[in-house]
């Protein structure tokens, strides 16, 4: 039994693959520390934990009472051993009670229409282009160019993908997509959160067979071309996985709801520091196929 100290968390929400990695007898080490959120690296998969507002995902264990009066490099530092005992995660001078955690799963969206769907990428593509949201790959049917220039030609092929029929699928040319792939600054580059979102997107609306598709061509490139976080992020999405900002949003507009999509973008906009816009780019390709 653990007794509570001044090191001491509760922990909040779980989500799918936070569950999935936290096992009793697991074991790791931390590499990468934050002003407000760290990074392990178990054997089998990463976890982020983090303050109730760094917000839901699937790699994201959220605690109550984040510390805050103590820096959070002066209890955990990059290179300390992790391991999950007792059903508590300790990492550096930190325990994280992880039986206390409520699962997080994304919520699905009702049933939508084509109608509904119009309607909702017709509003947010107003909103965007009033508020102009930082977003590296953010593109609409009116936009300029992505300022990436190495963007232009895969976004065009995954285009055209999007707009083939999925029962006549043609292999996916890996070489055409490997520039997009760790394209951009920060720790999930902008290439790799667009990536993202439109596999997560892809599940959502059903269109399961292009993005297994899509991922298959795209594991082999993540190891030499992006970081290990990025990876990880990126098999999150392969599984359907993305933010709870990210499903707000996604659902929001498939349901032209005109309220719930102002808000859902202005939360995906605080998601990094274009992490958020970039996926939901990558998102709204996909809807606007559909």
């Amino acid at each position: 039994m653990i007794e509570a100290g001044s090191g001491w968390r509760r922990g909040g929400l779980a989500g799918p693959v936070a569950l999935r990695v936290l096992a009793d007898g697991a074991r790791g080490a931390v590499r990468a520390v934050f002003e407000t959120s760290f990074y392990v690296c178990f054997e089998g998969g990463w976890v982020a934990i983090g303050p109730t507002r760094l917000g839901a995902g699937p790699l994201n264990l959220l605690c109550e009472a984040w510390p805050g009066a103590t820096p959070l490099a002066a209890q955990v530092r990059c290179g300390d051993s992790a391991w999950v005992e007792q059903g508590a995660l300790h990492a550096g001078g930190l325990a994280i009670a992880c039986t206390s955690a409520e699962p997080w799963w994304p919520e699905p969206p009702a049933a939508w229409q084509a109608a509904g769907l119009a309607r909702g990428l017709m509003l947010a593509a107003d909103l965007l282009a009033s508020t102009q949201p930082a977003g590296l790959l953010l593109l609409g049917p009116a936009s300029k160019p992505s300022p990436l220039a190495a963007a232009v030609a895969p976004l065009s092929y995954l285009d055209q993908l999007l707009r083939q029929h999925d029962a006549a699928a043609a292999p996916i040319a890996a070489d055409a997509i490997a520039p997009l792939v760790g394209l951009g600054p920060g720790l999930t580059p902008s290439g790799d959160d667009y990536l993202g979102g439109m596999l997560v997107a892809l599940a959502v609306i059903g269109r399961t067979g292009l993005r297994d598709r899509l991922w298959q061509a795209l594991a082999p490139l993540l190891p030499q071309r992006t970081v290990d976080i990025s990876c990880a992020h990126l098999a999150a999405a392969a599984e359907g996985f993305g933010s709870a900002a990210l499903h707000r949003a996604l659902n929001a507009i498939l349901a032209g709801a005109t309220d719930d999509i102002a808000l859902a973008i202005a939360a995906l906009a605080r998601v990094g520091h274009t992490s958020g816009m970039d996926a939901l780019a990558g998102a709204l390709a996909v809807l606007r196929s559909a």
